[in-house]
């Protein structure tokens, strides 16, 4: 029997993550030792790890789960870890060297190689996200001015607002909206996730940053959707989410209201441990399969 720090190391998955692939999809069902600590036999060790393979290879955690629970696993790519991550992806500091000299054609060729790569899920979880966390930690020591921070953060807008499109808004879908929070600016995650949310099959609209509350209540009372989620991309940002929880909660008391990224105030938090396995869970919430 393994325990789940040992089986994390072994696959190279967070704890959290296999804490939440159990109690989401339900792939494993490990015992527990006496002092209540899970405890995976080899079996559970080789499904996670099939399941962890097709996840690395852009298929949806839900739908790698359907087929390790099924028993019909077959991977969108190579089910390799290893292979994937060398199957083009590009360093997530190439950004800040472009940067430095303001190369668009390198900068595009750089986002061009990554979305190449694998599926835009994939991307935008494991590169995208990294990248943007290098950029940002630069930024916050002094080492990229402003101005190269916007140079790298608005060919990415270009390039997710282009995949926002191309994924269409399907007729018949449950409606989202979807934006950030009242004084809030950083779109890259929020855009990237409705996207996901369209490629998911909902109808999605995105009404962008810094929306105050009043325009919240507006826009729900107008289109009436299925879900709201709010963009809070800093903790920073949590008081004014709140704010449109509470609005909208007298509002339009049957929509259901989420708020995604670091600022999400307790129990209003979006399912998923990243955004494509947070897309997938409200997909699957929207449409009756999942318990909020």
């Amino acid at each position: 029997m393994h325990t789940v720090s040992w089986v994390s190391e072994q696959i190279g998955l967070a704890p959290g993550t296999l804490r939440a692939w159990e109690q989401r999809y339900g792939v494993v069902r490990p015992t527990r030792s006496d002092g209540g600590y899970r405890l995976y036999d080899d079996h559970d060790l080789d499904t996670l790890r099939t399941m962890a393979d097709l996840v690395a290879g852009g298929m949806q955690p839900s739908l790698a789960a359907e087929q390790v629970r099924s028993g019909r696993t077959v991977p969108l790519r190579e089910p390799n870890r290893e292979a994937e991550g060398a199957s083009g992806l590009p360093d997530p500091s190439a950004l800040l060297a472009v940067s430095r000299g303001y190369d668009v054609r390198t900068l595009e060729e750089i986002l061009d190689a990554a979305f190449a790569s694998a599926r835009f899920e994939y991307v935008v979880d494991v590169w995208l996200m990294a990248a943007m966390a290098a950029v940002g930690d630069a930024w916050s020591a002094g080492d990229l001015d402003v101005a190269q921070e916007h140079f790298i953060s608005a060919a990415v807008m270009r390039r997710l607002a282009a995949a926002f499109d191309a994924a269409g808004n399907a007729r018949g879908g449950r409606h989202v909206i979807t934006g950030l929070a009242p004084g809030s600016n950083h779109e890259i995650a929020t855009l990237a996730f409705a996207t996901m949310l369209r490629r998911e099959g909902l109808r999605v609209t995105y009404l962008g940053p810094d929306l105050p509350v009043a325009s919240w209540v507006k826009a729900v009372r107008t289109t009436r959707p299925a879900a709201v989620v709010v963009g809070a991309a800093r903790r920073t940002d949590t008081e004014a989410a709140t704010a449109i929880v509470r609005a909208l909660r007298v509002e339009a008391p049957h929509t259901a209201v989420y708020v995604g990224g670091p600022g999400a105030p307790a129990g209003h938090g979006l399912g998923g441990t990243t955004l494509a396995g947070s897309a997938a869970w409200l997909a699957d919430t929207l449409a009756g399969t999942r318990t909020p």
